[in-house]
Formats: C-alpha cells, sequence, structure tokens
C-alpha cells in the first residue's frame, strides 16, 4: 500500500509539474520591432523572422517593422540575405529591435580544410572556397562544370558536349609531370575519400567546397595529393532543428552551340574541281566514295536548287529529278541538310531532387534523393543520360564525450546510346559532315542509301551503367577538455557495366558497287556481334588521428597526428562473340560465331603517418608546420618510403597599432607565405615490376586463334618518388568594412626526379630503356580573386566576385635533347612553332614577259629577285604561284627552310602561339531586391592558340569531300584579297604547302563566354507562412547563351580538342556539339 501512495504522489507531482510548465510556456505573446541593417540603419523590408525549431514565421513590411504571435520562451531567428542571422530568446518583453551585420564580415567563417577546420583569418595556405549557394541558385547538372569560372587557378574542360561526360580538372597547370601523373589533376574527395567520377555526385547534396592549392595545405593528403586538393563535404542535418523538406526541379531544353555548315552543292563540287585540276589540268570528272562530279552535274545542282529549293519532298529520292546514272556512274544533284535530319533541334531535360533533414539535441539525420534525365540530340534513336542518387547519414552523441556517425552514399548512371558502327576509328559525327552537300540521305524505292543515319537509324540500343557505392563509419571521442579523436572507416565500390549488341545494317551501298544499285547488307562481319565490358573497382580507407588544442593568452596552438590507409583493387574484362542467330537478342549464348576474351587486374596501397602544428599569437602572428611520412606500392621496394615536410606563415598587419589610421579603409590585411614538398606516386605498374602483356595474332592454327607475350620490360635498380615543391606567397585583404575582398597568389611549383626514360639503347638489347628519375619541371604562375557585397537601405543587396589567373610551365631540366619538337631543357610546354605569314603571293612576285604572262621553268613560277625561295616544299606537280601563302624570311638567307628542326638552327621557324589556356576569368555579379533575385556569370579565356587538323580546318584536305561554308572565302583572281589561298590538294596534311604552321591560320581560341543567366522570384513569408510553408521559388535561367571569339570556323572554343583523338584529321570539328540550354524551376522548403 504504501508503493502505490508513493507512486500517486508521483504522478500528481507530475501532473502538477506539466500544468505549471504549459501556464509558463504556453503564453502566447506578440512580439513586434524593426529589423535594420547594423551598418547604417537603414531598415531592412523583407527580412525573415521564425521561430526555431518551427515552420512559423513572417516577413518585414516595406519600412522593416514587423509583429509575430509566439509563446515565452521561444526563440526568434531574424535573417535576410546577405546578413548573418541573429538568435533572441522571448521573455517578459514585447518589443524587440534588431540590427543585422552584413556577411560580408566573412573572416570568422570556418573552411574545411586538410583533417579539420579552421577560420578564414586563421589560413596561411592558399585555399580558396566556393559559395555552394551560387550554385544551388544555377541549374547545374554536374559539379565538374559548376566549378568552371569560380576558383582562380582551375582548369575545367571538356572534350565534347556528349551527355553524361565527366569533365578534365586541374589545378594550377596542365601538366604537373612529363611522366604517366594524369597532369596536373587534383586529389578530390567526397567526405575525405576519394571519387572517380564528379558525374556521379548530386550538387544538391553538397554543403561546401574547399580547394587546397599550395603544398603547405594540401600535403596532409601525402602523395595522393601531390596536385592540389578539392574537399567536397557533403549535407548532414542540424541539432534542434524541426524537420525540414526540400524539392527542387529544372526542366531544361538544350541546343547545340555551333556545328559545321557544308558548302551548298555547287560551290562545293567548284571549289573541289579547282583543287584537282590543279594537280592534273585535264580533270573534268572525279568521284569518292562511287559518287561522281563533272560540270554538267554540276549545273544540274544549280537547276534542281532553282526549281526544287525551299521545297519538303519527303526523303524519297526520285531517279532523274534528284539523281541519274550516266555512262555507269551515279550522279546526286538534290542537296540534303545533314544536321537537320541527324540532330534535333532542342532537347529535354528535367532534374528533380528530395531531401528531409533535422535533428535533436543528440541526434541528426538527412536523407537526399536525385534524379537527372538528360535527352541527347539524336533525332534517330536518341540518346539517353540517367542518373539516380542517394545520400543519408546520421549523426548521434551516445555520450557527452563520444559522437558516432554514419554516411551512405549511393550513385547509378546509365548511358543508352545506339551501336557506332564505326567505333572502332571513327564516330557518325565524322561521317555526317564528311561528304558533299548532295550525299544522298534520302531513299529509294523506300530503302536508304549508305550513310551514318541509316547506320544510327537500324542499330540497337546499348547500355553503359556505372553505380558507386559507399558506407562510411565514423566516431570523435573527446576523453578530455580540448583533446579530440576521430577514427573514420570507408568502403568504397565502383562498378562499370558496358553491353553492346551490334548487327547487320542494309542499304544500297553505292561505296561498293556504284550505279549497281542493290539494296543488300553492307556492314562488316566483325560488327554483328555482341560484348560485355565491365570493371570493378574497390577502395578502403581507413583514417585515425587526434587534435588537440589550447589556449594561453595570447597563444593558441593546435596539435594534429595521426595516419591513414588505403588499399584499391581494380579488375577488368571483356567478351565478344560474333554471329548473332537472334539481332534482337544480345547475349553470348545467343551467338555461334568466334568468341574473344580480354581482362586485367592491379591493386596497389597507401600508408602514411601525419601531423600538423598550429600556433597563433595574438591573432596577429601565425605558423603551420605540417609533416608527413609517406609509403606507397607503386614504387620500387628499396624506396618506398619517404618523408615530405611543409610550412606556412602568416602575418596580419592590421593589427599593428601603426594601422589604425587606416582601418576604416583597410579593415584586414594579412600576408602569407608556404613552401613544401608532396611525393607523386602515381608512375606505370611495367616500371617496376616485369609484365608480359599478351596479345591475340589474329592467327589461326586450326579453329584456335594463337596468342603472342611483349617482351617484358627492364627494370631500373631504383625508381623513387617524384617530388613537387611548391613556393606561395599570397595576401588576403578586406576594405571599407569588409565590404570588398581581394586576395592575389604567385607561386612556383617544381616537379623534380620525374619518372623519364633513360638512355637510348640498341635494338638489340631486346626492350626499351628503364624509367629513371630524371628532369625537372617548373610551373609559374599567379592568381587573383575580388568579391564585393552591398547591402542597401532600401532592401536591395548587391555582390559581385570576379577571378583572373595565369600559369606557365617550362622544363629546366632534362636529358641532353635539342629538337624543336621534343622535351629539352628550356622548352615551354604547350608551344607551338611555325612560320610567321607574310601574305598572299601576287602576280608581281613572279617574272613575267613582255605581255604581262608568268614565264615558267620547268613547270614552275619563277620568283623575282628578292623574293625568297620556298621550293623546300615544292614537290611533283606542286609549286606556289599567285595566290599560295608566302612565308617570312626570318633569317634572311633567301630560302624558307626549317634549318636542322633544334634550338641552335630553326631556319625561319619561330615560336608562333601556345596551346596552354591562358589569363582564365570568370565574373559574377548578383543581387536581389523584395524576393526577386538575379545573377550573371561570365567566364572566358584570353589567350591560347592552336593549330588545327583535318577538312574543316585545311580546305582540300581531301578535295574529294565535303568543302565548307567558312571555306568559300578562297583566292581566284578576282578575288585577290581572300583568307585562303588558293585551293589546292593539301594531300592530307595539316603541314605541308600553303597549310605549313604558320601565324595566317594559327587559330584563336580565346573566348568570352554567357555562362548563366538567372533570374528568380521568391514568394514572400507573409503568404507562405500561412501555409506552414518556410521557402517557394521559382526561376527561369539560361547557360552558355552566347560568345564571343574570334574564329573563323564553326567550332566552339570551349570544346578541348588537345584531349586524346579530338585532334586527328577526322574528329576535329566534328564532335558532339555543346550546347546552350533554356530552363525553369521551383525551390520549395517545408
Amino acid at each position: 500500500m504504501s508503493n502505490m501512495k508513493k507512486l500517486l504522489r508521483c504522478c500528481l507531482w507530475a501532473v502538477c509539474f506539466l500544468l505549471f510548465h504549459f501556464q509558463v510556456f504556453g503564453q502566447t505573446v506578440t512580439v513586434s520591432g524593426t529589423v535594420s541593417s547594423a551598418e547604417d540603419g537603414g531598415t531592412l523590408p523583407g527580412a525573415s523572422i521564425l521561430v526555431k525549431g518551427t515552420t512559423r514565421g513572417v516577413t518585414t513590411d516595406v519600412d522593416g517593422n514587423y509583429q509575430i504571435q509566439a509563446e515565452k520562451g521561444e526563440i526568434l531567428v531574424f535573417s535576410f540575405i546577405g546578413m548573418i542571422a541573429q538568435e533572441r530568446e522571448i521573455g517578459g518583453q514585447n518589443t524587440i529591435n534588431v540590427a543585422l551585420e552584413g556577411e560580408a564580415k566573412s573572416l570568422d567563417e570556418v573552411v574545411v580544410v586538410g583533417y579539420g577546420t579552421q577560420k578564414r583569418s586563421d589560413l596561411t595556405g592558399a585555399v580558396s572556397t566556393v559559395d555552394t549557394e551560387v550554385l544551388e541558385s544555377r541549374p547545374i547538372t554536374d559539379v565538374g562544370r559548376g566549378l568552371q569560372g569560380t576558383t582562380p587557378g582551375l582548369t575545367i574542360t571538356t572534350p565534347s558536349g556528349q551527355i553524361g561526360q565527366n569533365p578534365s580538372i586541374r589545378l594550377r597547370g596542365m601538366t604537373g609531370t612529363l611522366s604517366n601523373s594524369g597532369g596536373a589533376q587534383p586529389l578530390i574527395l567526397v567526405d575525405n575519400v576519394e571519387v572517380p567520377n564528379l558525374q556521379m555526385i548530386n550538387p544538391e547534396d553538397i554543403e561546401s567546397i574547399s580547394v587546397l592549392k599550395d603544398a603547405a595545405s594540401a600535403s596532409i593528403y601525402g602523395s595522393r595529393g601531390a596536385w592540389g586538393v578539392i574537399l567536397i563535404t557533403t549535407k548532414t542535418g542540424k541539432k534542434g532543428e524541426a524537420p525540414k523538406v526540400n524539392y527542387s526541379n529544372n526542366f531544361s531544353w538544350a541546343t547545340p552551340t555551333k556545328t559545321p555548315v557544308i558548302a551548298s552543292a555547287a560551290e562545293g563540287a567548284e571549289m573541289a574541281f579547282s583543287a584537282l585540276q590543279r594537280t592534273n589540268p585535264s580533270t573534268n570528272v572525279f568521284g569518292v566514295v562511287g559518287m561522281y562530279f563533272d560540270e554538267e552535274g554540276i549545273q544540274k545542282m544549280r537547276e534542281w536548287e532553282q526549281q526544287y529549293g525551299g521545297q519538303d519532298l519527303g526523303n524519297e529520292m526520285v531517279m532523274g529529278r534528284d539523281f541519274e546514272i550516266r555512262d555507269g556512274r551515279l550522279f546526286f544533284y538534290r542537296p540534303w541538310d545533314a544536321g537537320e535530319m541527324f540532330m534535333r533541334d532542342w532537347t529535354p531535360q528535367q532534374k528533380h531532387d528530395v531531401s528531409v533533414a533535422g535533428g535533436s539535441e543528440k541526434t541528426t539525420y538527412r536523407l537526399g534523393v536525385g534524379y537527372l534525365g538528360q535527352n541527347g540530340v539524336l533525332k534517330v534513336n536518341p540518346d539517353e543520360f540517367n542518373r539516380y542518387s542517394l545520400d543519408l547519414s546520421v549523426n548521434t552523441s551516445v555520450t557527452d564525450w563520444m559522437d558516432v556517425r554514419g554516411k551512405v552514399l549511393y550513385s547509378r548512371t546509365k548511358f543508352t546510346r545506339p551501336f557506332y558502327y564505326s567505333s572502332e576509328t571513327y564516330d557518325p559525327w565524322y561521317y555526317l559532315f564528311r561528304w558533299p552537300k548532295t550525299y544522298p540521305y534520302g531513299t529509294y524505292e523506300g530503302y536508304p542509301f549508305r550513310s551514318a543515319v541509316t547506320e544510327v537509324s537500324q542499330a540497337k540500343m546499348n547500355e553503359e551503367t556505372t553505380s558507386l557505392s559507399r558506407i562510411n563509419l565514423g566516431t570523435t571521442i573527446r576523453p578530455v577538455e580540448g583533446l579530440s579523436i576521430d577514427a573514420n572507416y570507408t568502403f568504397d565500390s565502383n562498378n562499370f557495366h558496358d553491353h553492346r549488341t551490334g548487327g547487320v545494317v542494309s542499304a544500297y551501298n553505292f561505296w561498293a558497287t556504284g550505279a549497281d544499285l542493290q539494296y543488300a547488307p553492307y556492314s562488316s562481319a566483325s560488327y554483328n556481334r555482341v560484348e560485355y565490358r565491365s570493371s570493378w573497382s574497390n577502395r578502403n580507407v581507413g583514417k585515425l588521428f587526434a587534435t588537440y588544442e589550447k589556449s594561453a593568452g595570447d597563444h593558441e596552438m593546435k596539435f594534429m597526428a595521426g595516419g591513414d590507409i588505403e588499399a584499391y583493387e581494380y579488375w577488368y574484362q571483356s567478351s565478344q562473340r560474333r554471329d548473332l542467330m537472334d539481332l534482337d537478342r544480345g547475349e553470348l549464348d545467343l551467338a555461334s560465331g568466334d568468341q574473344f576474351v580480354d581482362g586485367s587486374r592491379n591493386q596497389w596501397s597507401t600508408m602514411g603517418v601525419f601531423g600538423r602544428i598550429n600556433y597563433n599569437y595574438m591573432q596577429k602572428y601565425f605558423l603551420e608546420v605540417n609533416g608527413r611520412y609517406d609509403g606507397s606500392s607503386r614504387l620500387s621496394p628499396t624506396d618506398r618510403w619517404a618523408f615530405f615536410p611543409s610550412m606556412s606563415a602568416g602575418y596580419v598587419i592590421t593589427e599593428e597599432p601603426f594601422m589604425e589610421s587606416v582601418t576604416n579603409v583597410m579593415s584586414f590585411m594579412k600576408l602569407r607565405a608556404s613552401w613544401g614538398a608532396i611525393g607523386n606516386q602515381n608512375a606505370y605498374l611495367s616500371d617496376i615490376y616485369r609484365i608480359m602483356n599478351s596479345y591475340s595474332s589474329g592467327w589461326l592454327v586450326g579453329s584456335d586463334n594463337q596468342l603472342t607475350f611483349g617482351t617484358p620490360g627492364a627494370l631500373p635498380s631504383s625508381l623513387t618518388w617524384e617530388t613537387v615543391t611548391t613556393l606561395d606567397f599570397g595576401f588576403d585583404s578586406r576594405f571599407f568594412q569588409d565590404k570588398l575582398g581581394v586576395t592575389f597568389d604567385w607561386y612556383r611549383r617544381t616537379t623534380s626526379d620525374m619518372h623519364s626514360a633513360g638512355a637510348v639503347l640498341p635494338a638489340s638489347y631486346g626492350t626499351s630503356a628503364t624509367k629513371q628519375n630524371l628532369g625537372e619541371l617548373e610551373t609559374t604562375g599567379w592568381e587573383l580573386a575580388v568579391d564585393y557585397s552591398h547591402s542597401f537601405s532600401n532592401g536591395f543587396n548587391l555582390n559581385a566576385t570576379a577571378m583572373l589567373s595565369d600559369f606557365k610551365e617550362r622544363i629546366t631540366e632534362f636529358a641532353d635533347n635539342t629538337s624543336i619538337y621534343s622535351n629539352r631543357k628550356g622548352r615551354v610546354l604547350g608551344e607551338i612553332w611555325g612560320y610567321e605569314t607574310d601574305r598572299l603571293f601576287t602576280n608581281d612576285d613572279f617574272v613575267q614577259d613582255a605581255n604581262g604572262e608568268l614565264i615558267t621553268e620547268n613547270g614552275k613560277y619563277v620568283p623575282k629577285e628578292g623574293i625568297p625561295s620556298q621550293s623546300l616544299y615544292e614537290s611533283g606537280w606542286f609549286f606556289y604561284g599567285p595566290g599560295d601563302v608566302k612565308y617570312k624570311d626570318l633569317n634572311g638567307d633567301g630560302e624558307i627552310t626549317y634549318g636542322s628542326n633544334t634550338v641552335e638552327d630553326h631556319g625561319d621557324l619561330k615560336v608562333i602561339g601556345n596551346s596552354t589556356p591562358r589569363y582564365q576569368y570568370g565574373f559574377r555579379l548578383g543581387g536581389d531586391y523584395k524576393g526577386i533575385d538575379f545573377s550573371f556569370f561570365i567566364q572566358g579565356v584570353g589567350k591560347r592558340d592552336y593549330w588545327a587538323n583535318g577538312p574543316l580546318f585545311v580546305p582540300g584536305y581531301r578535295p574529294g569531300e565535303a568543302w565548307f561554308a567558312h571555306q568559300q572565302d578562297y583566292w581566284t583572281p578576282e578575288n585577290p584579297d581572300a583568307f585562303y589561298p588558293r585551293p589546292t590538294d593539301a594531300g592530307q596534311s595539316s603541314n605541308s604547302r600553303n597549310f605549313l604552321r604558320q601565324t595566317r591560320y594559327l587559330l584563336d581560341m580565346s573566348y568570352m563566354r554567357m555562362k548563366n543567366i538567372t533570374i528568380g522570384y521568391s514568394l514572400p513569408q507573409s503568404v507562405i507562412g500561412k501555409l506552414n510553408i518556410d521557402k517557394v521559388r521559382v526561376y527561369f535561367s539560361g547557360e552558355n547563351l552566347f560568345e564571343f571569339d574570334n574564329l573563323d570556323l564553326p567550332i566552339d572554343p570551349e570544346v578541348d580538342y588537345t584531349s586524346s583523338g579530338l585532334n586527328d584529321s577526322n574528329t576535329f570539328g566534328r564532335v558532339y556539339p555543346y550546347s546552350r540550354n533554356l530552363s525553369f524551376g521551383l525551390q520549395v522548403t517545408l
């Protein structure tokens, strides 16, 4: 009974407590006041006042006044775009006035650095951050392209506009080292673990992005961070925050930026005749792949255009109208727009993202899912790219001194496209713009002619899928005050699968049969196949480190020490079988022909221990020292371990008493200096292991395909780390009460002990020379970043950022070599050697008879005295005459020569340009007023040269194939001031006759592009607050809207034609086009 009484007594006390609690905290009061700017005292219309932990809120009126009902003890959160939010607890007062400070006071901003965080004011290394709010307001589909133009020193390029393509990212240079290092590609970490492809990361899941540029900042990551580090941190929930649901979408339409324009039918044929008749003046008919041209045909092309031009005649071709057979030859007269038949004008894309996040006082959570769907430009059998992503994180405080966390990341992409019948050599984009205007893309008696459109329309759809799965577990322990211990483990799996099904293409193969039109299969037997290609990679990463912070008066110190280990495994295999039994079912067991298999496997691991000491005295003097002892399995067993130190220092000069008089103008100035060394371990495995590669010989003995084995390479006695050393000087400054910020860095990065080929050995040795630690590459550059923000008293907020950077890479040490086209000491990477163009030859440059006719000797025109001879480049039928290119005789010896192609003797050659992108810049201006926001972003390259290749660049590269509209300004006696020379057969060369490398036709690839314009509107809180909605924003946006460049060719200057395979004669200028995008979207927060 006594126990029952105690229980009743406890229940009574609990009820009394609850009633008292509700009486105290259940009292609703009306709070009012004014929200103003702390800077100038002006009121802030449209400021948000939200009851913390709820969705109840209001906004200020045009005079900055507000009124809200809340309960005593609740907390009001005051916020305004561009300003720092403030919190106020409701007590007994009914009036709360708040003055908000601008976010331009960013010196206290916490920046993510290697294994920790630091205040921006404390940084001594070269570290940049990306404003992720700006990225969120812009409808980007992948993080890589979103980073373009946001950070000085960061170079983002893509080889084409193909959907789903991963961009190339370089930091402070393009090359980095001359060995196999993948160029100056930074280590990209998401939550401190590497990701192989930024396409796998949903931009909506990103919380922050930091770019560690110098060795002092990146050395803590060791050999993997030799070229800098991009740290991406994903979003998590926040403690004490009520659940928030975010939904955003974007619907866009894309159209190609630039595509080649083929010359009209008659004009293209006339240019071809001009070139071919120069080779053989008696030429009156010529043919290419079974189609023929003559003067009668050119006339009929003109007649066809006059009679039928502009009419919709459908795709069916009529014998006698559109083409005919004369003397057993096919002549086509009807022009076709190949691009119109192959590509859509506008293609749809869509993106959807949903997330829910929140937390209690101990546990936080966030779940985000996303979908991206992109359609390509193909009109027949359209290509498509889809990405599905999931990001889940849970953090909880088990005790006051221990936190545990878990994160799951999953991303899957699927790229669907038609089988490329010519994928081994070319692709449809090459064939599409390869032939003259009259190439037959239509049908005859219902059947198609052989063409790229025919092949793509009959191709089977193939799939490439990529998936990334990641699990991260971690804990933080705080055993004593100031000490924290972090342990993390990550398992990462990346899988790729490609299923290809070919088949048979049927058409009128006039390439082979000419005028004997027979509808029949023509594709190579090798394309009648099914093929699987798969790769798997697993990554296990463990990290353990401890951080201890201690303050004593004006002294602040932070110590960090730890270690990490990473193990990576990779498998690849492919299988193929030919002769499909069922063309609609591409499976290995449904094919009956020859079988082919291939595969490989490799693995490597790294291990390191590291430490860092940060010292700060009076917030004026800063010092940071890093050290890392690194080991890598990719190097020789005796040279796998090395120690790499770094250090940096900072001096805040505005903390000095003598600077007080200027602090109203210069509010902050910090001078920085850093030095550090990092090892680069990205070597070929064949450099340190004996590998015998096997190859299919293609020879059959009986029914067996014979294998051959390559000779294993010689191994070096020692091959150790390449060492990347960076020296950096810079300053961070802010002016006018922190409204204006200027950051500048100058750096010199030296890559020494590069893995380079040793001495040249005789062929009798049986293999190539071993790699040795030889050579040195120096990258020198500078970076400038400027930002400005201001909040006006009328509620208008303005912000702007600008960046400009430049670098140059030079070989400072190398093996003896003096060739101007090879790596050598003193060579500037990217340099282009060529002739300086004088002009086009005229009749006055050659000897004439009394009647003004040109005199010839042995079939060649005779230059007048004083005109340098260019006979070195004359051969056979080709000799220079009026309308050809005249080069300058720079050394004055009367001849145009290249000497011995060495630095000491290069004849009349000189450095005429450089393919390295110079003076890269970006500028963004944004603002908002009463719910309306806008921004525009400009990005470009100030200087970049390029010497290209192929028919789009060289008129007459293959005279019988397509001539292009931009090439019609060519020399004739009636057009002596033309841009292009007299047509000639270039002999499939981009470095001969009239197109020797020279200044006249060197491409200027500089450009300025309007990268993005976005206009948005956020509904007022007074409207959506009644519906318990935090935010509703609608926006309209345009991407790659227009550009300014100096190109005469219809190519996009942003395409990276230096990428592998993009400057050969077939693909230059004929790749998957870049696109312009128009879009609208919605963002909602509940």
